[in-house]
C-alpha cells in the first residue's frame, strides 16, 4: 500500500521554506567574506601619576598632612595610643580621621622621605632604598638598634589606615602599600598607592626645606610647626591653643604649653626659618623668611583685585 502523496498547499510551503533557508545562508556567507572596515578602538592606556613636581633640597606632602595632628609631636617617654576612627585636630577645609596606632614625627621623617624616593617613579611602581641611605638621609645613626626602629617605623605606616578630605577629594588606605624585604642586604621595595595622588591636587600641596628640617634635630614641636608654617605663604597670628593642638601637645599645663611653641619658635628662628616672631597676649606671630620666589607669589597675590559685590537696589 503506498502512502498519499503530500497536498499541493503542503509542497508549495516546504519550498518556500527552503528558498528562504537558502537566501539566508547565502546572506551570512557573503557577510562572513565582507572585508571589515570599520577601525580598531584604541586600548584605554592607564593614567601615569608622578610626583616630580619639587625641588631635590626640599621635601612635599599634601596639605592634609602639613595642616592637621596626623603626626604630633609626641614625648618618647608616653606611649602611642591606638586609635579607632578618631577625627583628629586640622585647619578648616581639611578633615582626617585616623585608626592605627599614634604617627609621630620622627615617623614623618620617614614618609617624606619615601615619598621623594618615589617622585621620579610612576606611583605604585615598586620604590627601592637600602636601610642605611634612608637612615642616612634622615640624619639619624645606622646601627642595628636604628634598623630595628626603621622597619618598626614602616610596619607602623603600613598599617595605620586615614581617611583624608581636602578641596572635597578624598582619600582612604594606608601611607605606603607594603613591601618586601632583603633580610641579606638589608634593603626594601615599598609600594604606594597612586590614588593618593589625589592628594597632591593643585593647591593641595605644599613643601618644606629639607635642610632646615634635618638642623632642628629632634624638638618634634618645631618639626610641626616648621611643616605647618611651610604650607601656608605668610601664615598670620595663631593662637597657642591652635598651635598646641596642631602640634598634637598634650600636656594639661598651659603655661608649659605656650613656653615649648616659643621655645620651638627660637629653634625656628636658629635654623634659619623664621626672622623673628611677635607674642601679643595668647597669640604668636611668625615672621617667614622668604625665599626670593615666595615673596614674588607673596607680592602677586597682595596685587590680586578683591571681589567686590554690587549693593541690591532696595
Amino acid at each position: 500500500m503506498s502512502s498519499a502523496e503530500p497536498e499541493p498547499q503542503s509542497r508549495d510551503l516546504t519550498e518556500s521554506l527552503e528558498r528562504l533557508g537558502r537566501t539566508i545562508a547565502e546572506k551570512a556567507e557573503r557577510d562572513r567574506n565582507k572585508p571589515d572596515t570599520t577601525e580598531p578602538q584604541p586600548k584605554p592606556t592607564a593614567q601615569i601619576v608622578q610626583l616630580d613636581f619639587w625641588e631635590d633640597g626640599k621635601r612635599a606632602a599634601p596639605n592634609a598632612v602639613f595642616r592637621s595632628a596626623l603626626f604630633p609631636a609626641l614625648n618618647n617617654k608616653t606611649p602611642r595610643r591606638y586609635l579607632e576612627e578618631e577625627r583628629l585636630f586640622s585647619v578648616s577645609g581639611v578633615d582626617v580621621i585616623f585608626t592605627g596606632k599614634q604617627f609621630d614625627q620622627s615617623d614623618l621623617d620617614v614618609y617624606l622621605e619615601l615619598l621623594n624616593i618615589a617622585r621620579p617613579l610612576p606611583l605604585g611602581t615598586p620604590v627601592k632604598f637600602s636601610a642605611y641611605s634612608l637612615l642616612k638621609a634622615i640624619g639619624r645613626q645606622t646601627g642595628n638598634k636604628d634598623h630595628k626602629w626603621l622597619h618598626s617605623v614602616l610596619i607602623r605606616l603600613r598599617s595605620g589606615t586615614v581617611d583624608m578630605t581636602d578641596h572635597k577629594k578624598r582619600y582612604f588606605g594606608g601611607l605606603i602599600e607594603g613591601g618586601f624585604k632583603d633580610e641579606i642586604t638589608k634593603s626594601y621595595e615599598i609600594t604606594i598607592n597612586p590614588k593618593f595622588a589625589v592628594l597632591f591636587g593643585f593647591g593641595m600641596w605644599a613643601t618644606i626645606d629639607r635642610e632646615q628640617r634635618r638642623a632642628i634635630g629632634r624638638n618634634a614641636t618645631a618639626k610641626a610647626l616648621h611643616t605647618y608654617y611651610s604650607s601656608h605663604a605668610a601664615p598670620g597670628p595663631h593662637s597657642f591653643d591652635t598651635l598646641a593642638q596642631i602640634a598634637g601637645l598634650t600636656n594639661s599645663n598651659t603655661r608649659q604649653r605656650r613656653a615649648d611653641i616659643i621655645k620651638a619658635h627660637d629653634h625656628l628662628k636658629a635654623v634659619g626659618f623664621l626672622d623673628g616672631y611677635e607674642v601679643t597676649g595668647d597669640t604668636i606671630k611668625p615672621n617667614v623668611q622668604h625665599n626670593p620666589g615666595q615673596l614674588r607669589h607673596i607680592a602677586k597675590k597682595a596685587r590680586k583685585p578683591r571681589n567686590t559685590t554690587t549693593p541690591r537696589k532696595p
